[in-house]
């Protein structure tokens, strides 16, 4: 048995997982922004033990634990370096972890668990190299390659959501200009939407939203290119264009044998997402003899905590 512990901005989640990634139980609680970082780790420890009691798993069978954090790791020196809206910074996470729980602890980044869940127990299951993409407030992103995990040096690897692809373009958060991220995520989907609509106040989309563009979803887009509104079919091409020109790039340097997407981008229909960026890719793609499967991920927000359980067997 492991558990495998998601830290999210709002709720954490740990859950008592099987070798197979199957979740048994699952324990959860919100997150306490007033905690410091010695006392959410001590939480996140506790929330394990509560998960193991709760499923009546003795200490004794639980192998391992893995945590999934929203920033940047060190499983090898089991620190925890610097995160996103948590007090995490240069924290001992896994001396002050094993402190209340004896057990052996791995770190990885929230994007390289959601693309081990995905890998051990999800839609890239079978397929190696596998890379996966999670597209929301930006675009996470994880490869295994030969059935482990990459992390690059230092650990930061695969944080392609940052290669540039459009030089001198949008500022994005990291600093630079042109991020992928910001031309593919569901954040940019909301933005370019937005921009078209202000050329087009007869569009549908401003039905969709009463009138206020702060309402708008990135369902939204879908919905009015659904049904037929051509300020949202021009948005979603430009979507389309940034998010495929990514992706093109890490095919093309990778060549993974699948590209798993995910987030809630990903649960839009079929004709809309993935059969006209599978065209894209495809026709971008260097290698046309060995063109990767574009699916669905299928774990959902499940990912996290079963890539997290599964951290020990990826190094």
């Amino acid at each position: 048995m492991y558990i495998g512990i998601d830290v999210g901005g709002t709720n954490l989640v740990a859950g008592l997982v099987d070798e197979s990634g199957k979740i048994l139980h699952k324990a959860s609680c919100p997150v306490d922004k007033s905690m410091t970082a010695e006392e959410l780790t001590r939480q996140l420890a506790k929330l394990s033990l509560q998960a193991a009691k709760e499923a009546d798993c003795p200490l004794s069978e639980i192998q391992a634990a893995g945590v999934g954090l929203p920033g940047l790791v060190s499983n090898k020196t089991g620190m925890v370096i610097k995160t996103t809206n948590m007090p995490f910074y240069n924290t001992p996470f896994r001396e002050i972890f094993q402190e209340d729980l004896k057990i052996p602890v791995y770190l990885g980044n929230d994007a390289d668990c959601a693309a081990v869940g995905e890998y051990w127990a999800g839609s890239a299951k079978g397929f190696d190299p596998a890379l996966v993409i999670t597209l929301g407030t930006g675009i996470g992103s994880g490869m295994v390659r030969g059935g482990k995990l990459y992390i690059g040096h230092g650990g930061a690897g695969m944080e392609a959501g940052h290669m540039i692809i459009h030089p001198n373009g949008v500022r994005c958060g990291c600093g630079n200009l042109g991020c992928w991220e910001q031309y593919g995520s569901a954040t940019a989907l909301v933005r370019l939407t937005r921009e078209e609509m202000e050329y087009n106040r007869d569009s549908l989309l401003w039905q969709l939203c009463d009138g206020d563009t702060r309402k708008l979803e990135g369902r939204t887009t879908f919905q009015a290119v659904r049904e037929n509104d051509a300020t949202a079919r021009k948005a979603l091409d430009r979507y389309l264009e940034g998010l495929s020109m990514g992706l093109i790039n890490l095919v093309n340097v990778l060549f993974p044998e699948i590209v798993c997407l995910g987030g809630g981008i990903s649960n839009a229909d079929d004709d809309l997402l993935l059969n006209p960026l599978r065209e894209l890719v495809h026709r971008g793609s260097f290698d046309k003899d060995h063109l990767p499967r574009i699916e669905r991920a299928s774990l959902g927000n499940d990912a996290g905590v079963v890539g997290a359980a599964m951290l020990c067997n990826m190094f």
